[in-house]
């Protein structure tokens, strides 16, 4: 029988060439319950080697860093990708929305270039975004002046502050890096923060939009708390005890 910090040592070297794991595969693996999987995964945590998600775990990271944009869009792709296409579905056609800077939101803009549908008015500080709908016929594109932040590839800053506030749309489709049930809405630095909570004022509709990576996460700076958002919309079920802390903290809705 394998001791548990034989375990944790495997796992570890997993996450070092994978990037992540899922305790589905650890159990197996290993030929233990998903509760010692899981009691493992809360040890190297509290170690600072890994980071929990809802399913597994990924290597850590300091929740005040951000990787530059191409980096992010190839993390989770696919989970990305669903949000995106399920997100798009919910715009209607003649509805304004705005799109918050983010490899997420960023796949809304792409499912919706490719939509067809007609009558949309899409405003948003995420350059790559904005160029992607550029030529899109039936939608109307509209960016936010700022700051131009090479990494995120976004317009920040106070100019962006000030040129959201005269601004009125259906829903905002809003990027995090996490959603807690005590940690709220996070982000990882105060500049995006800023231009997030102007966001937040614009919107009859706040669709968070959040793969499962960053549920249960708590990155540096709190955007809002979770009651702020009108949804959360995730690439896939959450745990039962996750859905029901996050409902209890006061997010009104959750969809895959």
């Amino acid at each position: 029988m394998m001791f548990a910090e034989e375990r944790q040592l495997q796992i570890l070297e997993r996450l070092k060439t994978q990037g992540k794991v899922t305790v589905e595969e650890l159990t197996q693996t290993f030929g233990v319950s998903a509760a010692t999987v899981r009691a493992d995964l809360a040890t190297l945590e509290g170690q600072r080697l890994l980071r929990r998600t809802h399913g597994g775990a990924l290597t850590a990271t300091d929740s005040r860093h951000e990787p530059p944009f191409l980096e992010r869009a190839e993390a989770q792709a696919e989970e990305k990708r669903r949000i995106g296409i399920t997100a798009a579905a919910m715009v209607n056609e003649g509805e304004t929305i705005l799109l918050d800077a983010g490899t997420t939101t960023h796949e809304i803009g792409r499912t919706l270039a490719a939509s067809g549908k007609s009558g949309i008015t899409v405003i948003t500080n995420n350059l790559p975004t904005a160029l992607l709908l550029m030529d899109a016929p039936g939608i109307e594109t509209l960016v936010i002046g700022g700051h131009l932040e090479p990494r995120r590839r976004a317009m920040l800053g106070p100019v962006a502050v000030e040129g959201l506030k005269s601004i009125r749309v259906d829903r905002l489709f809003l990027a995090v890096n996490g959603v807690d049930p005590v940690g709220g809405l996070t982000a990882a630095d105060f500049e995006a923060v800023q231009v997030k909570r102007a966001m937040l004022n614009c919107a009859a509709s706040i669709i968070v939009v959040a793969d499962g990576s960053k549920i249960g996460r708590v990155a540096f700076v709190h955007i809002a708390p979770l009651h702020t958002a009108s949804l959360l919309l995730t690439d896939a079920p959450l745990p039962e005890d996750m859905e029901s802390a996050l409902r209890d903290a006061g997010l009104p809705e959750i969809r895959y």
